[in-house]
Order: C-alpha cells, then structure tokens, then sequence
C-alpha cells in the first residue's frame, strides 16, 4: 500500500468511526424517500412530476404545476435562461447574492459568489424560488395571453405566469380559468424563516408515514454552514498543499479526476468548473442531480445524489442495495489528509 493510499485509509477509519458515533450528516446521509432511486432521474426525487408515486402524485398539483414531463424543470430545447451559462437552463434563478463562507483562513482559498454549477442547484435548495418557476412551459408555440406575465430569457420569476398553466387535471374553480392552487419553494434553511407556504410544511420529517422528508436540503440563502462553493481550487501542488492534483484539465471548462482514464469527466468522478477566475469547487463538483449508480447500472443511486458515495451503505437503514465507496471517499478525491 502506498503512502496516499495508506494515509487515506487511516484518515477515512478515523472519521468513519467518528461519524458513527455521532450520527452526522456530513457523510452524505439521504432521509427516507418513497423514491427508489433507480435506473433513471424519473425514479428519484429530482422527478417534479413525482409520477413514482402514481396516483398520490395528483395531491401535488396544488402546490405546484404538473408539467407531465421531468425534464422541463431544468432544461428546455428554445428560448433558454441568457442569464446563467448552464445546459439549455429552463429555470429562473435567484437575482440577489448569498451569504458566503467567511473564515478565510480556515480555508485558505479565495471565496467568491456560487457559480452556475452552483446557482443551477440553488434554484430550488436556496428556497427563494418555487420548484416549478420555468421560463418555458410544455406545448409547441404556447404563450400566456396576458402582458407582463412572462418569465423572460432574463430569467426573472413571475408567479402570475405560472399561474396560466392549464393542464388537464390542473384547473382550479369553475369560471375562473386559474390553475388550482400555489407555487411553492422548497423552504428556507432548516431551523430558520416561515415555512407555512413551503413544501417544508409537509416535507419537515415530522410525519412517519407521511411524504419524503427534505429537511437536510433547504440551504437558505446563508451559505456559511455549507461546504463551500465558488471557492477558487490550488493551481499549484506540494507535500504542504494539501490538495490533490486533478488528472485532466479542459481550460476554459473543467478540471476533473480521471479514475478511470477515459479522458472524459464521468457522472461518477468529481470535477472543478473554470468560469474565468480559475478552477472552482461548485455544487455540481461533487453532486449529478441526474444520479449516478452507487454499483452499476442496475444499483440504487448513490444517496444525496453524489458523485461518489462518501461512505453511506447497508449499515444505514432505507439503504439496502447502495455500494459505499468507503468513509469519506468524495472528500479525499480533493482532499490530502
């Protein structure tokens, strides 16, 4: 065993046997979901039309629109969001700035504004933003027959455009010809804000037999209390750095660790993203909202969709069928410890 490999091994025994004990989440513990997690997005909860809950799914069209279609959430093939350089991005996104990491020295890296790797995620995690807030609705050429009620190229949110979704099933009172019901957020951070017109009311863990919980995943706007993102990576490499070189490098683009040395970034390799101040750490570094396989194509997703599982397996309960990569193995993909 070589000395990384050994270093690596000692460290992650010793924060493994920590984690244990303590019960943390920073290990990437996933909350119970009715989602299985399995084969594609459709069966995970990124799935905003929540068809993997059949008939139970209808409940939700009263708190946000059911496009019928995953896919459009995130991504549309026209008239994309100008505002955030992000594949095709169907969604609105937050216009202000957040609160971020402020211990500098800890760190010892520079700390900007979350990038679009990152604000895509905050979209819906920052919980300023309602789950189903598109620029463009399913249905060729359709448009809303109202001015100024629409979600713009800019990226701007405007409830009363959603508001005109008129889907099957998706129509409110008669003789009003307004959807039924709201457009919620996912909820401001855990702990904090009014959550009695979030998804939070429900979604908070407080009902055993109730809906998925998502009180590990409202982040707020106050970032400090989250790992880092728009934190600017080493470009230069020593036995004093403490971080590990990434394999390949895409200038403009990306930096990644090549495990397999495909010389592609795989969903299951961690990746940095160059926006123009250099390589950064963002929330898509080490998470693919689509899911990557913890063992293979037909394996459960590794939980919180990561990259790699950092260490959750069959000792947890709900995660029968997950391959751990071990305690803390997305951490020290960067990390030399």
């Amino acid at each position: 065993m070589n000395a990384r490999c050994t270093k690596k091994f000692v460290w992650a025994l010793t924060l493994g046997l920590t984690l244990l004990a303590t019960g943390s989440l920073a290990d990437g513990w996933d909350p119970g979901s009715k989602a299985t997690a399995q084969g594609s997005i459709v069966n995970t909860r990124h799935n905003m039309t929540m068809s993997y809950l059949g008939a139970a799914a209808v409940f939700m069209s009263g708190v946000r629109n059911d496009y019928g279609a995953v896919c459009v959430y995130c991504h549309t093939p026209h008239g994309a969001n100008k505002r955030i350089d992000a594949p095709l991005w169907n969604r609105t996104i937050n216009n202000g700035t957040y609160t971020i990491y402020d211990r500098p020295t800890t760190l010892m890296r520079p700390v900007g504004q979350p990038g679009p790797s990152s604000l895509t995620c905050l979209s819906c995690h920052d919980g300023t933003i309602a789950i189903d807030s598109v620029l463009n609705m399913p249905g060729a050429g359709w448009e809303p027959t109202l001015s100024g009620v629409t979600n713009n190229e800019t990226g701007v949110s405007n409830q009363s455009f959603l508001g005109l979704w008129k889907a099957a099933g998706n129509v409110g009172p008669p003789n009003t010809g307004a959807p039924l019901g709201t457009h919620r957020t996912l909820g401001p951070e855990l702990g904090e804000g009014v959550v009695t017109e979030t998804c939070a009311r429900c979604h908070n863990g407080a009902f055993s037999n109730g809906p998925d919980s998502f009180r590990a995943f409202m982040l707020g706007t106050d970032l400090r209390n989250d790992h880092p993102v728009g934190v600017v990576y080493p470009d230069t490499y020593t036995p004093t750095t403490d971080f590990y070189e990434p394999t390949m490098r895409l200038p403009g683009k990306m930096a990644f660790f090549d495990d397999n040395g495909n010389g592609r970034a795989d969903s299951n390799e961690v990746r940095l993203y160059d926006t123009g101040g250099g390589y950064q750490v963002e929330c898509a570094s080490c998470h693919d909202p689509h899911g990557v396989p913890s063992g293979g194509a037909v394996s459960r997703f590794n939980p919180t969709f990561l990259r790699i599982n950092n260490g959750i397996a069959d000792s947890h309960a709900g995660t029968a069928g997950i391959v751990s990569n071990g305690a803390s193995a997305l951490c020290l993909t960067c990390h030399v410890k």
